[in-house]
C-alpha cells in the first residue's frame, strides 16, 4: 500500500556535510575584506560648530568603506561613548568634541592613518 505523506520525497534528498564548505570560505572573498582595506585609509577627525547652533560636533571623513560598514562603525563609535550621531554615505558626525576617543576607538578596529583636523 502506498504512503500519501507528501515528505516523502524527503527521504532521498541528500544535503552536504557540514565539514564540505567551512562558513569562512563561505562568507569571505578575497577582496571584500574591510578589515584588510583599513590600514590604507586616510581618516581625518575633526571638531566642527558652525551650523550647529554653537554645538561642537566631531566629524570623521576618509572612510572607503561599504555602508553596511559605515552604520555598523557609527553604531560602534555612539555606543562606546555614550552619545548621539548620524552618518552619511561619506562621514560620520558624532555629537561632543571626543577627537582623542574616538581616535582610540579607530585604532583598536584597525585604522592605522589617522589625523586629527582643524578646530
Amino acid at each position: 500500500m502506498k504512503s500519501n505523506n507528501p515528505f516523502d520525497i524527503l527521504s532521498d534528498l541528500k544535503l552536504p556535510d557540514s565539514g564540505d564548505i567551512s562558513t569562512s570560505e563561505a562568507n569571505t572573498d578575497a577582496g571584500d575584506d574591510p578589515q584588510s582595506d583599513r590600514s590604507n585609509q586616510k581618516i581625518r577627525v575633526w571638531l566642527q560648530k558652525k551650523k550647529r547652533n554653537g554645538k561642537p560636533v566631531s566629524v570623521i571623513t576618509g572612510f572607503n568603506e561599504y555602508k553596511e560598514d559605515m552604520k555598523e562603525l557609527a553604531r560602534l563609535l555612539k555606543v562606546k561613548l555614550g552619545v548621539g550621531g548620524s552618518n552619511t554615505d561619506d562621514e560620520i558626525v558624532i555629537q561632543g568634541q571626543y577627537r582623542d576617543k574616538i581616535i582610540e576607538i579607530l585604532k583598536s578596529q584597525g585604522f592605522k592613518d589617522i589625523k586629527k583636523s582643524g578646530g
